[in-house]
């Protein structure tokens, strides 16, 4: 039995691909010697799908799962060693990231410990008919409260985008009527 017609043009396709992606992006020779390891797998893998008798079937299946495994090897550590590098190039950067961070909440509790926030927040319980003691809801403590609209008041941007943020986590979890049940509809 012959190579059948959609199996040696899905050849052609991939061992075209395999080209373009080299043309492109190859860099050294080993990435051309890659280039032909794969280009003969296919080649290997299309010969195993003629009228070969069943023992030679046998050793061509073996043969080609051999390759995809020795293959499959060498993928690996390529793609550990780029994590590696990767890691190594961007370390400083994470760190600097990360002292970026510890020094801007470092700011914004001093900010709401120190009370220069630009302005009186005002209090839970002002104008809501509720309490001094526990603001409009019984179960909010108006420390709380008034540490939350300090944060909102100096950080008013942050504190959009993660209204923004909760809103779409509400619509994506499907948990909308919920929150249309705490504003009262």
């Amino acid at each position: 039995m012959a190579i059948s017609d959609r199996i040696r043009a899905e050849a052609k396709r991939t061992i075209d691909g395999i080209v373009r992606y080299y043309e492109k992006y190859g860099e050294d020779h080993e990435d051309a010697e890659e280039k032909e390891h794969r280009i003969a797998r296919i080649e290997s893998a299309m010969e195993g799908c003629n009228g070969l008798s069943g023992e030679d079937k046998i050793q061509k299946t073996a043969e080609n799962l051999f390759e995809l495994t020795c293959a499959q090897e060498r993928t690996f550590d390529s793609v550990r060693k780029e994590i590696r590098n990767l890691r190594e190039e961007n370390n400083g950067e994470f760190d600097l990231l990360r002292k970026e961070l510890g020094e801007g909440l470092a700011d914004i509790i001093r900010k709401i410990d120190s009370g220069h926030g630009g302005g009186k927040p005002v209090l839970a319980h002002e104008g809501s008919g509720g309490t001094p003691d526990k603001g409009p809801f019984p179960s909010v403590d108006i420390a709380h409260a008034n540490i939350v609209a300090k944060v909102i008041s100096d950080h008013p941007l942050l504190s959009f985008y993660t209204f923004v943020f909760f809103i779409v986590v509400i619509f994506v979890s499907g948990h909308f009527n919920v929150l249309l049940k705490l504003i009262g509809k």
